[in-house]
Order: C-alpha cells, then structure tokens, then sequence
C-alpha cells in the first residue's frame, strides 16, 4: 500500500454503496413523479473543513412536520428520528471523500435530501529544494533547473507553490486537479539564469494550503524548504575601461575588480617595463603616461588603461587679444586642466612679485578662475600669472601686458596760457604697431577740430597750434587715434589775460558837491583776479574797488587794475561844485511871505471901506439914478432900499 493512504473497510464501502444508491432511487422518483417537496432544511455550519483525524460536529435542523429525519454517512451515521434537530459527530475523521447528507420524510411529498460538503486536509510532510542534474558552482549566464517536492499533501487543488530568491517572490504554481482529495506528492521546477548579482544568493520553495474563510483561522502553517544556497562564477568585469589621472604627491592606480574565482592582475605600460602582480599601483614615482592592468579567471579577463596626466594651467585674456587701453576694463582667465575633478583648488594671481588676493577662493579646477584688470599707464610691460595651489604649487606662462594709451600735452610750456600768445599742443602715441599710421583728431569741447586730422607715423607725435583768447578759459582740449580709437585724458586750458576797468562804472568826470560825498567803483575783468589801488595825487594809495571822495579829495583821481599778465589805469577828474538849492529856497519862501502880508493888507483895507454886511430888499424902491439893473439883457426897474446896520445885524 503507498505511503499516506488509508484504505476503507469491507462493511464501510457497502453501507457507503447503500445509501449512494438509496439516494439515487428517491431523488429520480421525486422527478418521475413530479411531486413537489415541502422541505426546509438548515446545515450548521454548511460547509465543513476539517483536519485528517480531526473531529467534526454538524447540526441538520428543520421546521417542517416529517414523519422521521437522519443522517446517512460513511462515518457518524445518525439512524432516523422524529426530532427537529440532529447532530452529525465523528471524533476521528479519517475518510477523504467523505459525503454526509441529510434526509427528511416529510408529512406530505417526497422525501429531502441536502449534502454536507466537506474538505479534509492535511499539510505537508516535508518541502524541499535542490538542483537538478548539477552540483556545485553556477556560470553566469547559463541556464539551470531547481526542483521543488512537496510530501503527502490533501487536497491538491488547494495547494499553492511559491518561489523566493530572499524575500523576492519570483513565481508560483496552482494545481487544477479537483477530483483527487487523498493524499499526494507534487514536484514543482523553476528555470533559472543567474548572474554575478546572484552570488550567494538563497533560493527556497513554500507549500500553502489556501482553505478559504472556512477554513481554520488562523490558516494552516506555511511550509518552506530549507534555503539553496547558490554560488556564481563570473569573470572579472571593469565598470570602466579607461580612467585618467592627475598626477600629484600621491598617485594611486587602482584596478581591483570583483570576479569569482577571484583574478590575477598583471599591469604592463607603453614606456616602462612592470613586473606588478598586485591589483593597485601606489607610488609618487610614476610618470605622466598610458598603464594597463588586466585582471584574468577561469571564465576570463578583462583589462582596464590608466592613463595618468600631469596638471596643466594656462593664462590669458577673455574675448582680447593684443595690448590693452587705459581706462578700460579687462577680464583674465586662469585655465586648469588634467587636475582631479573630484577635488577643488586655491588659485592665486599674482601680478609681478606682489600677490592679489581677489580670486584666492575655492573653485572647482573643472572651472577657470578670473582676474578683473584696469591698466594704467605704469602697467606697460607687467606680466600676469596664476598658480594652483598644491604640493609643490603649479603656475602658468607668465602674461605680459602692452599697455595702448594716447597723451596729450603743451610743447615746452607748463601751466596757464595767456591771451594772444601761441601755443602747442602735442598728442603722444605709445604702443602701437610702428609700421602702421593712424589719423589723428582733435577735439575741443564737443567740436571737431580738423585743423591736424591727417595721416601720420604712430612713431611720432601730431601736434596743434592754438592761440586761446578770453573765451577759451575753461575749455578741454583732446585728441584721439586709432581703430577702435582711442582718446587722451582732457587737458583743460586756463587763459590767463591782463585786467580792463569798467569805464562804464568809473567815468572820466565826477561832480562833487560840498556836504555831498561821492562813491566811486573800480571793477575790472581780468584773469587771475586782478588787485584795485587808488592813486589820489600825492596822497597815499587805497586797495578797494570802492572810493568814497568828498569836497577835500584832490581833483586828480586814478584806479589801477593789476594782475600777473599786465594792468589797466582809469583817470577821474573831480569837479567841485557849490550847492545853491537851499539859498535859492530861502530866497523864494522870503518872497512868498513878504507877497503874502501886502495881499492880507489891501484886503483889510477893502472890506473897511465897503462896509460889507447883510442887506434886505423888502419894499425897496429904485431910485431915479441907478435904480435900474440888468436883468436878462433887458432893462428892468426894481425898487432898491437901503438897509441900515441894525438890519444888517439882526
């Protein structure tokens, strides 16, 4: 008999027969007849998983008037009874295709039949993993088998097997065998390929039984195998095949390389002979050059090229080339080459002998670091490098400066210019290619002056007449040459010219009258700023532009203007005159009282002799002479009366 099955008795199987068939029997009369059941059944629980050898209870319970109901069954047979409520119970099940079923006769109709599905389980005896047809090491990239057996296992269509490569879930098998629910052994395959990854690597195969929710909870133990522990041969492989190097006070070749079995090393270069059988080269001797190392197994070789570099560092200018002009602006660029990437420098510039400390910063070497220059006239022939620091410094080619610049000055004189004189002006050209000649404009201000805008040798000078006048003080003279041109520094001319007085404000005559003093003003336009001095005969001298001159100042009177280019004299003549205004007021103010008291004499005389007062008119009567006024042109007579005084006064 095979291991794991359990053979039913004799008398079993033909009760088992029995009551298959007496179920077969009642359910085609049931059809045959056409009689309609009046069955209601109730199964707890209604379905049934249960380990081998585990016990089992189940309840058939119903509310229907019967005439008997029982179970029939292979195992816990329960005879027929008029209860509403039996109970199906094996202590011990051993049967695997087990098939209780549940009857009812009821009062009316046929009789009832319901089947209690029931799973019986059992998990693995063992799971375990190995390799088929090979023992030993694996060769990368070849293709090998591994076997898993699972021992003694029920039912098969609730098995699951599952592949692991550590805990990477890489595949896993269902069985679709429904009709075997005895005990069986399965094996399982999985095709591999592994690679140098997969060295050391631990493969294993689990056996799950998946029972669903009737199942027991928790579910059954998962059962693995013990772990395949697998070793990989690969042959040695570089991540690289060539590395470059910057040679410094210590250089290290490295070509170690991972491979199993483990590699060789044999090191050859294309100007030294090597006898190296080490995988790393150590050693500040080495010089600048090509080095190959090849690492070699069983399964094969590989070889990687070291080529080392020494540092390299230039200088020069950015978007120039040729001299430089004063005044502007220029950028220099410090570049490093064959210096390790991984690393950063400190670039100093250095200028002559003193250091400039303005880019001395950290920079990465796979950068060039800059220098922002303005040249003067004294930077002519400078020269310019950088260094790297390091042990020992690295530095450049030295870069010497031309310096382009254009002057401008007087031929033989010095200081201001004065009015009416000649002079020269003379524009100096340096550092420029002699063999070429440029044009050479003047400029005044903001206007050209084309009077020396010809052609000449760079080797020489250009040079301008000019005669300033007043106008010209303050002004900037400047000259320009070459392409892109390039302009001289402004020259500013001061014009110096002797004074003029201000006739205008000091006439030739001046009135003076006695208890009237007079002020005189000297002012005068000259450059430098002349000094006043007044000269009054053979009096002393008065520095002021103002004079104060009474009847006591002589008649003679000059001013002298004076400066450092000449002078300018203006004469006064003081004229005095006598102030016959108030003797002419006092004249016509005696007159004008004496005219006043004849006037206010006659009139006292003229009212006396009048005897004027009031006067009435009443029944006045005109007398025979002179009784008659004019009246409208016309003669009218009108009585006239005499008043008397006392009239008069009342």
């Amino acid at each position: 008999m095979q291991k794991g099955t359990f053979p039913l008795t004799t008398s079993s199987r033909v009760t088992y027969m029995r009551l298959t068939l007496l179920g077969v029997f009642f359910l085609c009369f049931s059809l045959l007849t056409g009689a309609e059941a009046e069955c209601s059944f109730q199964l707890n629980p209604q379905r049934v998983v249960v380990r081998y050898g585990g016990s089992v209870e189940v309840t058939c319970n119903t509310s229907v008037s019967h005439k008997g109901m029982g179970w029939e069954a292979s195992e816990g047979r329960v005879s027929k009874t008029n209860d509403s409520l039996i109970t199906w119970r094996v202590s011990e099940l051993k049967e695997w295709d087990i098939k209780p079923l549940c009857y009812i006769n009821p009062n009316k109709g046929a009789q009832c039949l319901v089947k209690l599905p029931v799973t019986v389980y059992k998990t693995p005896d063992s799971v375990s993993i190995s390799t088929v047809n090979h023992t030993g090491p694996m060769k990368e990239g070849q293709q090998y088998e591994l076997q898993c057996d699972v021992h003694d296992v029920a039912p098969v269509q609730n098995l699951t097997v599952k592949w692991y490569k550590g805990q990477t879930l890489l595949h896993q098998t269902n069985f679709s065998d429904t009709e075997n629910k005895t005990l069986v052994n399965k094996t399982v395959t999985l095709l591999i390929r592994p690679d140098r990854a997969d060295d050391g690597a631990q493969y294993r195969c689990e056996a799950e039984l998946d029972l669903g929710a009737e199942g027991p909870q928790p579910p059954p133990k998962i059962n693995s195998s013990e772990p395949l522990n697998v070793e990989v041969y690969y042959k040695p492989q570089h991540s690289s095949s060539t590395e470059t190097i910057i040679k410094d006070d210590k250089v290290m070749l490295d070509c170690s390389v991972k491979a199993n079995p483990a590699p060789d090393y044999t090191w050859s270069s294309d100007h030294l002979n090597l006898n190296i059988s080490s995988s790393v080269i150590k050693s500040s001797a080495l010089s600048p050059g090509k080095y190959t190392c090849n690492a070699t197994n069983i399964l094969g070789s590989d070889s990687k090229v070291f080529i080392l570099k020494s540092t390299d560092i230039s200088i020069s200018f950015v978007n120039h080339s040729g001299a430089v002009i004063v005044g502007k602006q220029y950028e220099l660029q410090c570049i490093i080459q064959n210096v390790d990437p991984s690393k950063s420098v400190v670039v100093r510039w250095y200028k002559l002998s003193q250091t400039n400390s303005t880019d001395a910063n950290m920079t990465l070497v796979s950068n060039s670091s800059k220098l922002q220059i303005s040249p003067s006239k004294t930077d002519d022939g400078a020269q310019y490098w950088c260094e790297v620091e390091g042990t020992p410094p690295v530095s450049s080619e030295r870069l010497n400066i031309t310096v382009h610049y254009i002057s401008i000055r007087f031929v033989n004189h010095s200081g201001a210019v004065i009015v009416g004189k000649q002079y020269e002006l003379q524009c100096i050209i340096q550092n420029v290619d002699p063999s070429k000649s440029v044009v050479v404009r003047w400029y005044k201000l903001s206007q050209t002056n084309s009077t020396d805008a010809n052609t000449t040798s760079v080797s020489n000078s250009s040079k301008l007449q000019i005669s300033p006048s007043k106008t010209d003080d303050g002004a900037q003279y400047w000259c320009e040459a070459g392409t892109p041109p390039v302009s001289s520094e402004r020259l500013n001319i001061t014009v110096h010219y002797k004074p003029i007085i201000n006739k205008i404000k000091l006439p030739s005559t001046v009135p003076v009258f006695r208890g009237y003093p007079e002020v005189l003003v000297c002012e005068a336009d000259g450059n430098p700023k002349p000094t006043i001095s007044w000269s009054l005969g053979a009096y002393d001298k008065k520095d002021s532009e103002k004079l104060n001159i009474t009847e006591s100042t002589p008649e003679n009177v000059s001013c002298t203007a004076n400066n450092s280019v000449g002078s300018d004299i203006g004469h006064v003549k003081v004229i005095l005159k006598e102030d016959y205004l108030p003797l002419i007021a006092g004249l016509i103010a005696v007159i004008v009282a004496f005219i006043s008291v004849i006037f206010i004499f006659i009139l006292s005389i003229y009212y006396k002799t009048a005897k004027m007062g009031h006067y009435s008119l009443k029944n006045a009567k005109p007398s025979a002479q002179n009784g008659n006024i004019a009246q409208n042109g016309k003669h009218n007579t009108i009585p006239m009366k005499k008043l008397s005084q006392s009239s008069i006064l009342a």
